[in-house]
């Protein structure tokens, strides 16, 4: 019996902890944060240094994330429809890791893409994710949509073909 109970509260709180921090600054602060990572190709930049794309996509993920690696698979055969956003990949996991993603999934030297480690955990304090992949999806520098399992491209094709 105390074996039950155990498991009931232990899936009480972890259900509790699988949804949105109702404190996450993103939920109040709907401008693009500001942030600061270092690429793959070792050079550092700031949300001030990102090109000017009409869409900004941030994907917060783990190299090693199953769910992670279904995104990156699906958004890179729909890379042709997405011209007009740039893609913010952002990993806590060492550099090694990261580069090995980007290269499998063939995200090197992608225009539209950027990859790397925020080191000072800018954009997970921002966001406050609870699982992997995190994507959120800004227009012209605002929010427009969070996903918090990842984002299918057809419904971000709905989203970005509207507007």
């Amino acid at each position: 019996m105390k074996k039950l109970l155990t498991l009931l509260c232990s899936m009480v709180v972890l259900s509790v902890a699988a949804q949105t921090d109702p404190n996450a600054p993103y939920l109040r602060d709907k401008s693009f944060p500001i942030f600061k990572m270092v690429t793959i190709n070792g050079k550092e930049i700031t949300n001030k240094d990102l090109p000017r794309y009409k869409y900004q996509m941030i994907i917060i993920f783990s190299p090693d994330c199953p769910h992670c690696e279904h995104e990156a698979t699906e958004l890179n055969k729909n890379l042709d429809k997405f011209k007009n956003v740039l893609f913010i990949w952002d990993s806590y996991k060492d550099m090694t890791a990261i580069k090995n993603f980007a290269v499998k999934y063939n995200f090197v030297g992608k225009p539209n893409i950027i990859i790397g480690r925020d080191p000072e955990f800018t954009l997970p304090i921002f966001f406050r994710p609870t699982m992997t992949p995190f994507v959120a999806l800004y227009e012209n520098n605002r929010l427009i949509k969070v996903f918090e399992k990842g984002a299918e491209p057809a419904e971000l094709i709905k989203i970005i073909g509207s507007k």
